[in-house]
């Protein structure tokens, strides 16, 4: 095994593409990590087609492991990645380790095309046309028999002409069609004749383009196709908030091309093409922006039975077996070996590298909590390390961590930033950021809306406060915290919503707080200010006891309040003398249940129950 540092461990990038691009695919293979519970042969072979879940989740990622254990099958195999709306430049194949049958295309969208139309489903079945019969090109002709059916099918598509070719899609207003034209007096206008695909008038021919995409799909359910399996992979397919025309236009273009994937998928699984597949990743906060701003011509119905979900919730949550430490676990392995094969044991790799504490938390604990349980935190944590001052260390020390957390911090803050754009302008988003930075890491939802009402008037937060708030707890920027418990929950482990009410807390997720300078120390120091809240757990002082009730004092935090616990708060169950239970002068541990007639009624049994009475 090479003797290494932080820095010479194998970190990847953060988009799966770029590692694969300028990495290579062997790093990349090595470490993947496949989600336990995906089924990898439903997507493969079977009826599921879309791979859906948020930003940093894998989703690229699995396409590109499936694409390679296609080729691992059957070497033979052809692949058509298309990215949705990015303009990137000639990739060379070398750098996709001499992959030579994987065609790599994206479409682009001019910022003026079909802003008032929102059907584009006759679109995009022209443009699968195209790439159908451009990746057949490049394949020699070996994706389908050349006879009859494919021959018309060629012929209705030619009909058909824009600005397309093997690298770039463009989405125009206009098209040719290549067919003769006669206008009403009997004249020629010659050979072709231009659509209008925003569908303005009877005048602009669009019938004639919907009538030759029909014939040309009819004429596709026909062909036949050689025994060469042939994926199709759309990735990247995004919106963000802002010019509300042409967010709402890709909006639309994003749930068409959804209906559209289900169609053609549709198509072969009933006809004799059942080795051609269409993939396509779906990112969850678009389906919410989708839901939110246009029609959704039920999409839910077309993803559901359909998608396979990303998810990295685990039973095992804070132990290195959890595949996320696995994936972490996995690059320190493969950057060890000399040979590319023999590797250390976990065992080994745990004992060398991680210390057995962080801050007095188990390490595994430690990183997973500064975590939302993505593959893509695990490669900003090590970045994150390499790029600190102990990037010479020998082991990811508590010093190592110490010297990165900023970093980590902010690097995670930008890419929540980068989630919340398919919901908010850069305006809001930074308004609600705003709202949080210098505040506190746990705070009620009182607190919460007197800072907002305070400071914040009039702002996306104030006007909206339960949708920002939801949002933000389903993008992991918050959870909720019950203090009398200590119970958490989160969106990434599988609470699906926030609570709202008065003893639940709201927390800013642990990996946010530097970025946004709160923290425990900044909580207590502002607790000193300010009085009890519903569900605080307080020092309770008992000084009298009657026969129903105990009355006495609370302490929080250099503060005393009077107070008082009724015989139903301390046990579940018939008290036949109260003090079997309590004794005066005893100090108790309580929460705050409510705020009566200027005294605080706290509750004995709900810590009892837990196990936190001193």
């Amino acid at each position: 095994m090479k003797k290494i540092t932080v820095k010479d461990i194998y970190s990847g990038k953060p988009d799966a593409k770029d590692e694969i691009n300028f990495e290579g695919l062997s790093g990349f293979i090595k470490t993947f990590i496949v989600p336990q519970n995906s089924d990898l042969e439903s997507l493969i072979t079977g009826n599921h087609c879309f791979i859906s879940g948020y930003k940093g989740t894998g989703k690229t990622a699995l396409l590109f492991y499936l694409d390679n254990l296609i080729r691992e099958r059957d070497n033979s195999a052809c692949s058509s990645f298309v990215f949705f709306k990015e303009e990137f430049a000639e990739l060379k194949k070398e750098e996709f380790d001499k992959f030579s049958k994987r065609g790599l295309s994206s479409i682009t969208i001019d910022k003026d095309t079909l802003l008032n139309n929102s059907e584009f489903e006759y679109i995009w079945r022209w443009l699968f046309f195209k790439r159908i019969v451009a990746d057949n090109e490049e394949f020699n002709g070996g994706l389908f028999e050349d006879n009859e059916h494919w021959s018309k099918f060629i012929k209705i598509v030619s009909k058909i002409k824009g600005p397309m070719n093997i690298k770039k899609s463009v989405i125009p207003n206009r098209v040719r069609l290549g067919i003769p034209f006669t206008d009403p007096t009997g004249s020629s206008v010659g050979p072709e004749m231009e659509v209008d695909l925003s569908k303005g008038s009877v005048e602009n021919n669009y019938s004639i383009f919907v009538k030759l995409i029909d014939d040309a799909e009819d004429a596709l359910s026909k062909v036949t196709k050689t025994d060469i399996p042939y994926h199709i992979f759309v990735d990247e397919l995004e919106a963000y908030y802002g010019d509300q025309d042409v967010f709402k236009r890709d909006l639309y273009l994003i749930r068409d091309l959804i209906f559209t994937i289900k169609r053609f998928n549709s198509i072969f699984s009933s006809s004799s093409m059942s080795n051609i597949k269409i993939i396509c990743s779906i990112r969850s906060e678009i389906v919410n922006a989708i839901s939110r701003f246009i029609v959704t011509k039920e999409l839910n119905k077309v993803t559901s039975g359909f998608e396979v979900p990303l998810r990295w919730n685990y039973n095992n949550t804070n132990s290195f077996s959890h595949p996320i430490m696995q994936i972490l676990l996995r690059r320190i392995a493969i950057s060890e070996s000399e040979d590319d094969e023999t590797y250390r044991s976990d065992k080994e790799i745990i004992a060398q590298w991680f210390p057995e504490t962080i801050h007095e938390i188990e390490p595994s604990n430690y990183v997973l909590n500064n975590s939302w349980h993505k593959p893509r935190d695990i490669v900003r944590f090590i970045v994150s390390a390499q790029n600190s001052i102990n990037s010479d260390s020998t082991s990811f020390s508590q010093a190592v961590f110490e010297s990165s957390h900023k970093q980590y911090s902010i690097d995670s803050l930008n890419e929540i930033r980068e989630e919340m754009r398919a919901l908010y302008t850069s305006e809001q988003i930074e308004d609600i950021i705003n709202v949080f930075t210098g505040f506190k890491s746990i705070f009620s939802v009182e607190q919460l809306r007197t800072r907002i009402s305070k400071f914040f008037g009039d702002s996306i937060m104030d006007t909206n406060f339960n949708a920002v708030i939801n949002d933000l707890y389903r993008l992991g920027f918050i959870g909720n915290c019950f203090p009398a418990s200590q119970m958490y929950r989160w969106q990434h482990k599988g609470d699906d919503r926030l609570i709202i009410s008065d003893e639940w807390r709201i927390m800013i997720h642990q990996a946010l707080q530097s970025a946004l300078s709160v923290g425990k120390r900044h909580d207590y120091r502002m607790k000193r200010f300010e009085k009890p809240q519903i569900g605080d757990v307080v020092s309770f002082k008992v000084k009298e006891i009657r026969r129903s009730f105990v009355n006495g004092c609370i302490h929080f935090y250099g503060g005393k309040y009077p107070a008082y616990i009724h015989i139903s708060q301390i046990v579940d169950a018939y008290i036949r003398d109260i003090n079997d239970f309590v004794t005066e002068g005893e100090e108790l541990r309580t929460v705050i249940t409510q705020y009566d007639k200027g005294r605080f009624e706290c509750s004995l049994r709900k810590m009892q129950e837990s196990g936190e009475r001193n």
